[in-house]
């Protein structure tokens, strides 16, 4: 068979089901379908597959054909059809060919990201890696003996996974996905350089007490940040502000108490919280020092008094905590209580 006449006999087919559409003639379409599938079989063996694309997209009865997009796959030809409608925008064809891939070929992640990237779907994208990234976090058993080397490459392709996941979804101007996933991707890297240098911290799959057991035992304000924002845990901020500052009596409490700054929003609200907090601790000189750096950041007066009459009243030696203070409000107020 001739190229010339395959080429006419689909055109005829692609006008034949036109006509049968319009006048609803359901025994033709039926007809014509049947007549395409021989024809499709018959292009298949001939390796004539810009004709069986042009067959496809002719009719448009993508859930009726998916034997073509079988034909395609199996002929490693579906980038030959990729490039052909990457020109167009045929919404039901793009989601055809998701649906196909997604339900008979789940575990293809080249062809579902060439297809994603080549018709713009990048939503559809991200959402596969996140999907992965979600899967494979399941997975992760740390009371499991495994290798250093093990988990470190699984890490890795969940870091990747993640990092993809947050690339993507900004292409597709899903910032708030883009960012969330951007959070997985630093607590995995966090964990990554944990068990790079054989420090035992497990950061991922925790729960909430897990997280509120752990967060005030990192020394580096910036780590606990990560695990906060991972899991939306900010909330913690005040115990882990006590035990690594105020009642911290190591060198390295000052360093933790500059990088606090510049990631945590200190308002007078959050001090009056870190106060009523700070009554469950023993008072010492080292928590007094520290606990009036904080203080200078209180912009009401009003906490302020509030905050000594906490104090005071659970404890009387908070009193010198407030005398030093460059307010004649706050020292009239202390007097009178």
């Amino acid at each position: 068979v001739s190229s010339a006449l395959l080429r006419i006999r689909i055109e005829l087919l692609i006008y034949a089901h036109t006509c049968f559409i319009n006048s609803c003639h359901m025994e033709g379409i039926c007809l014509v379908l049947d007549h395409v599938r021989h024809v499709a079989f018959l292009l298949n063996e001939l390796n004539g597959y810009q004709l069986l694309i042009r067959l496809l997209m002719g009719l448009e009865q993508y859930s009726e054909m998916i034997y073509i997009f079988d034909m395609l796959f199996q002929s490693d030809q579906f980038d030959l059809l990729l490039s052909t409608i990457g020109s167009t925008n045929d919404e039901r064809l793009n989601i055809a060919l998701f649906d196909y891939i997604k339900r008979y070929h789940p575990n293809d992640e080249h062809t579902f990201t060439s297809i994603s990237m080549n018709l713009n779907m990048h939503h559809e994208l991200a959402v596969m890696y996140r999907d992965a990234g979600e899967k494979l976090m399941k997975t992760l058993q740390f009371n499991q003996p495994y290798s250093s080397v093990e988990m470190s490459i699984t890490l890795q392709s969940l870091l990747q996974y993640y990092s993809e996941a947050a690339d993507t979804f900004y292409l597709a101007d899903c910032c708030r996905q883009s960012e969330q996933c951007l959070k997985q991707a630093r607590l995995i890297s966090l964990q990554l350089e944990f068990l790079q240098k054989q420090q035992g911290f497990i950061i991922l799959n925790l729960n909430s007490k897990q997280i509120r057991d752990l967060l005030p035992n990192f020394e580096h304000c910036w780590h606990a940040f990560i695990i906060a924002d991972a899991y939306n845990e900010h909330a913690l901020w005040p115990y882990c502000l006590i035990e690594q500052f105020i009642c911290n009596k190591n060198s390295n409490s000052i360093i933790y108490w500059k990088e606090f700054q510049q990631l945590i929003s200190i308002d007078d609200q959050f001090i009056l919280t870190l106060g009523k907090n700070l009554i469950k601790k023993s008072f010492n000189s080292i928590s007094m020092k520290n606990f009036q750096e904080i203080l200078l950041h209180i912009r009401d007066s009003t906490i302020l008094v509030h905050l000594q009459q906490l104090l005071v009243t659970n404890d009387n030696n908070y009193s010198n905590l407030f005398t030093s203070i460059d307010s004649p409000y706050v020292r009239d107020s202390i007097r009178v209580s």
